[in-house]
């Protein structure tokens, strides 16, 4: 941990004092070193991550000091400053890399190759010696470039002249007539040659380097670790015959070849970012202007002050101890623990033999946990805690894939296959109505007995001879360690589905009496059933599954126990699994169930349905009586609403036919009046309508009675129906009239006395075959 320590503070403290301290020359600090010659470490071994980061590991044998570098892309170099490590027996070594500039340092300028033109203006202030054609050299520093027209030999011709300042004043010189212009400046020199230098590398990146200097000491072997960015490995499956091929796609865009290295792929979730850590940093100020006389300026505060200034919470704000032991250990194990699985692999690549077979990693690297004694002191120490006890609980399940002796060059790809073992995959045809109404879809069943992560990525499904034969392609979504994922990818033209309309039901399962609320409670099982008539005409048996949409609530999937068929449920969609032979055809039921219970008054029953409980040999005799006793009332009770009705209409025609015969018996024809026989005919054709009507309201008075008698049986209230209304006008508070109330005309006679023939009315008022109630 000191090492690291020591190498991050110089690795961030260097380009500082190389900025802020001009007092001591770059050359002082490039000669504090200078005794350390270079040495040549071995890229050994690459870790690249599928999220874009990559780890680089050089290695070799030293003796005494030495100096070793790595050059890595401008883009790269945030990555590297924050993650570089330095492994030395012999002690601490130093990380440096070249200053940044600083923002507020002027950048010198450099020179403008494009023309000559362009470079002489941006050589203005230079100093410079000019040769001339006349063989004089003029020194001196030069002042202005500009173009003048001038006529030689009566044609205008543009000309280029530069003044120079010399030991005798301003001098104008014809470009032309110079044969050679150098500036005496070694800086401006330098810029030149970097120009150039630049303009011919314009297809290269820029590159930074970074120094990895260690001390004296015995011979040893040392390590040293650069993190970086590096493209993403790609990902691809396929399928040949019962074997998964894993391949993984890798860009070797590192500028450097490898050469025998040992190649570890990584993919997983981690959270990543970018910082800014090579840019020279300058703190921002805000600026105050001084104030005018002697005001008193009083201090703002944009935080609160409160603060328990207890023992216990002043430890809190120590810091952490940084330099525990343990954590060199922790390094060396995230980016060296593996947990290997034998699985064989397939070594292939373009432009390098991949030595090896590739190895699926069983589980992602983990940290150790350091135990602190004094976990008081650590503001996170509940936290750490909670992590402790997880240490040593598998951290995840990051696919790790490790190929030893990979030689791959600078600028070229490598395919590296890989045998996924443990893992088992079936050929199954699954029918779902919302993708396809009368085909199957071909789909893979891929169960990972793995304990990783398989990621998401293209897979191609080959079969026949040499597997030449594509059956399709698809994408396999992520696959957990202990999960089985189906696939589809090609309709199963072998198997052909009809889909039957669907059919729903409703049958009564229980049916209880409440004769103290007098309610009856219905129980009712509500199904919903399609049928799905599969045929396989494949040439080869079929592992078939039926899929159907998880049914809404309050419906739940009803299935059987059929030897031979698999039911599964899944959030979305029930599954059927059966076997199907070639030729063979078979229906499968899908049913939906639920039951649903419901109370009614006994009144609200209609007789039809207690007369279909009474006929239904399920229910026993005792509730058939019980029912039987309901059904009786519920007669009584309609055939005298029906009597009742029937009443209320005849009286309705009784008063308008006593309103017509009065009409007519008072009515006078040119201010005669009627014979006194016509009169007394009509005086007894009303007696006989009026005792009718009468006898009629009675009847009504003796079925109201009758009908509070069936509605108190069956534990209805007494109120009258809407159609029955009427019954208030002439039956004063007919729902609160008690039962045998007597009533001015004796019932129990319905005979009815015929009313006298009516002659035809002299004055055209109608025969008696037109009048209702003339005796017929």
């Amino acid at each position: 941990m000191n090492r690291i320590c020591f190498s991050l503070f110089a690795l961030l403290l260097l380009p500082v004092l190389r900025a802020d301290e001009p007092n001591v020359p770059a050359a002082v600090l490039d000669n504090a070193h200078a005794e350390a010659g270079s040495v040549q470490l071995n890229l050994t071994s690459v870790t690249l991550h599928a999220a874009g980061k990559g780890w680089f590991e050089y290695s070799g044998t030293i003796e005494g000091s030495g100096k070793f570098a790595v050059d890595v892309g401008t883009f790269e170099v945030d990555e590297a400053i924050r993650v570089s490590r330095l492994i030395d027996p012999a002690g601490a070594g130093e990380i440096r890399l070249a200053a940044a500039n600083d923002p507020i340092q002027p950048t010198p300028l450099a020179p403008d190759t494009r023309t000559l033109g362009n470079l002489l203006l941006s050589m203005k202030g230079q100093p410079i010696v000019a040769e001339m054609r006349d063989g004089k050299s003029i020194p001196g520093r030069l002042v202005a470039i500009e173009q003048r027209t001038d006529r030689v030999d009566d044609v205008s011709e543009d000309r280029e002249y530069m003044t120079v300042l010399t030991s005798e004043g301003l001098q104008k010189l014809l470009v032309e007539d110079t044969t050679a212009i150098r500036s005496t400046d070694a800086a401006f020199q330098a810029r030149l040659e970097a120009a150039l230098s630049s303009v011919a590398r314009t297809h290269e990146l820029p590159t930074s380097q970074i120094e990895f200097v260690f001390p004296k000491g015995e011979k040893r072997q040392v390590t040293v670790g650069v993190m970086r960015r590096v493209p993403r490995w790609k990902i691809g499956y396929r399928i040949e015959d019962d074997k998964l091929i894993h391949r993984s796609i890798v860009d070797n865009t590192s500028g450097t070849d490898w050469s025998d290295v040992d190649l570890r792929l990584v993919d997983g979730n981690p959270v990543l970012f970018a910082m800014d850590m090579h840019s020279v940093a300058r703190a921002r100020f805000s600026r105050l202007d001084r104030p005018e006389g002697h005001v008193a300026m009083a201090p703002s505060f944009n935080e609160s002050l409160s603060r328990d200034d207890s023992a216990e919470n002043r430890d809190l704000l120590v810091s952490p101890d940084m330099d525990g032991e343990g954590n060199d250990a922790a390094d060396a194990a995230f980016m060296e623990s593996e947990m290997m699985m034998g699985m064989g692999g397939f070594g292939g690549g373009f432009g390098g033999g991949m030595g090896g077979g590739g190895a699926f990693g069983g589980g992602p690297p983990r940290r150790t946990q350091t135990k602190r004694d004094e976990t008081g002191l650590d503001p996170t120490a509940a936290m750490n805690h909670a992590l402790a006890q997880t240490q040593d609980a598998p951290a995840g399940s990051t696919l790790a894939l490790n190929f030893e002796g990979v030689d791959l060059p600078s600028g070229e790809t490598a395919l590296l296959d890989t045998v996924v073992s443990p893992i088992s995959i079936a050929d199954v045809s699954v029918y779902r109505e919302t993708y396809h109404p009368t085909a199957t879809l071909l789909c893979v069943e891929i169960e990972n007995n793995t304990p990783s992560l398989l990621p998401s990525g293209p897979l191609t499904v080959l079969a026949g001879d040499h597997q030449r034969s594509i059956l399709g392609e698809l994408v396999l979504p992520a696959l957990g360690p202990q999960s089985k994922r189906l696939a589809g990818y090609a309709i199963d033209g072998g198997v052909r589905v009809t889909v039957k309309p669907t059919s729903t039901k409703a049958v009564v399962q229980a049916i209880t009496l409440d004769r103290d609320q007098h309610d009856i409670e219905i129980e009712t099982l509500h199904e919903r059933s399609t049928d799905y008539e599969f045929l396989n005409r494949s040439g080869e048996s079929r592992t078939v599954v039926l899929e159907s949409a998880a049914p809404t609530s309050p419906f739940q999937w009803a299935h059987g126990s059929e030897e031979g068929t698999t039911y599964e449920q899944a959030d979305q969609f029930n599954r059927e699994r059966f076997s199907l032979g070639d030729g063979e055809s078979e229906t499968r039921t899908v049913l939906h169930q639920h039951s649903a219970t419901e109370s009614k008054e006994w009144g609200a029953i209609a007789v039809t349905q207690l007369e279909a409980w009474i006929n239904d040999s399920r229910w026993g005799a005792e509730l058939k009586s019980s029912l039987q006793g309901i059904l009786e009332s519920r007669r009584g009770l309609d055939q005298t609403n029906e009597q009742l009705a029937s009443l209320l209409a005849l009286r309705g025609q009784l008063i308008q036919e006593i309103e017509r015969v009065t009409t007519q018996l008072t009515r006078r024809y040119n201010g005669a009046s009627l014979p006194k026989e016509v009169v007394a005919q009509y005086q007894d054709r009303l007696i006989a309508l009026e005792h009718r009507r009468e006898k009629s309201e009675l009847r009504m008075r003796e079925l109201e009675a009758i009908r509070r008698t069936w509605t108190a049986s069956l534990g209805m209230p007494p109120q009258l129906p809407d159609e029955l209304l009427p019954l208030r006008a002439f039956i004063v508070d007919t729902d609160l009239l008690p039962a045998g109330t007597a009533d001015g005309i004796s019932p129990g006679d319905d005979s009815e006395e015929r009313a006298p023939a009516i002659t035809p009315d002299p004055f055209g008022g109608g025969s008696s075959e037109d009048d209702p109630f003339s005796p017929r």
